[in-house]
């Protein structure tokens, strides 16, 4: 049996926290003022869609972080026979190397068995060393490449697909685990760059910036996970750049407050809460300024109830303001 990757806990990537995936159900408390027929246009400038390609990129860095952290490696000595591998993965490669010598490990996906909320994926994900002797020296770099990888989502028939690379650097070294064993801090700055090919066929480029955080100072009980943006762009912190499929306009993503998932029980399967975070959506839409969406978790909603902030383990929504020019729309949406 493998031990668990830490990521696998997350209920949502940091991706879906801007704009849940399809599956999500939202719940409106307030809309004021009213909204014109032209600034719900706009507001659709980014939406679901737009995340997607994010959501499909981060999901195979857990697997890849997954496949890492059980150290399922033929130095390691272990088959991949007792391995059970992520989901969707029909096949684990290791017979390439790079110019380097060191193996390139393949996830080859076969588009057969419904994976989390009815995906289907396929096409290949592959990662190596490309820095260091081991993932888990101080300073080792991998880059994971993404080769035709498409995810279908089963209820809407939504299809994206993903070409391009993302590269961890493992910034204080040492294995996720590690953070709960030995109450080290586990640090992995993400620098992404790829392309995402929509049903329409449409392509947009995605840049990503991001600094993941694992720490723990009482083993699994004490357990946390953040994301924070890691570039600074016009004196922003900014965790993602692009432009949405639908105008090809661009945005970024702004992170006000680290996303922060927190253990709310004693052993390692948790649950993993979301207990706080604050990022706002920035685009530049043609002639209306601003245009945001800011989403902030950590509130609590309850039917027949007003939604409050409690930032502890009974946390299950977020708070979404959009803001085009004058209009504000405030909504509350489950996790």
């Amino acid at each position: 049996m493998k031990t668990k990757n830490f990521n696998l806990f997350i209920p949502l990537l940091f991706s879906l926290l801007i704009f849940c995936t399809l599956s999500c159900t939202k719940k409106k408390e307030e809309i004021t003022p009213s909204i014109t027929e032209n600034q719900v246009n706009t507001l659709k400038l980014v939406k679901q869609s737009d995340q997607s390609g994010s959501s499909a990129a981060d999901g195979a860095m857990d697997d890849v972080n997954d496949v890492i952290n059980n150290n399922i490696t033929p130095q390691a000595g272990l088959r991949l026979e007792a391995y059970n591998l992520p989901c969707g993965v029909v096949k684990f490669d290791t017979s390439t190397k790079n110019t380097q010598g060191k193996i390139i490990y393949q996830m080859k996906y076969g588009n057969a068995t419904p994976c989390g909320y009815s995906k289907k994926k396929s096409g290949t994900v592959s990662f190596q060393l490309i820095k260091g002797a081991a993932f888990t020296e101080v300073g080792a770099e991998f880059k994971i490449t993404y080769t035709d990888y498409v995810v279908e989502v089963l209820a809407t028939n939504d299809i994206i697909k993903v070409n391009g690379y993302i590269v961890i650097t493992n910034v204080n070294g040492g294995a996720i685990w590690r953070a709960v064993t030995n109450s080290e801090t586990i640090k992995h700055k993400i620098r992404g760059n790829y392309n995402i090919t929509y049903s329409n066929s449409e392509i947009r480029n995605r840049l990503t910036y991001q600094m993941r955080t694992w720490t723990s100072k009482n083993g699994w009980e004490g357990l946390k996970f953040s994301v924070n943006g890691d570039t600074t762009i016009a004196d922003l912190q900014i965790s993602e750049t692009g432009k949405t499929l639908e105008g090809n306009n661009e945005f970024q993503t702004q992170i006000l407050t680290p996303y922060t998932w927190e253990n709310c029980a004693t052993s390692a399967i948790g649950p993993y809460i979301l207990k706080n975070g604050r990022a706002r959506v920035n685009v530049i839409a043609p002639n209306i300024s601003p245009t945001n969406f800011e989403v902030e978790a950590g509130y609590l909603v309850v039917d027949g109830k007003t939604p409050t902030k409690v930032n502890d383990c009974s946390t299950n929504a977020y708070k979404i303001i959009t803001t085009v020019g004058t209009t504000v729309l405030t909504e509350y949406q489950l996790y």
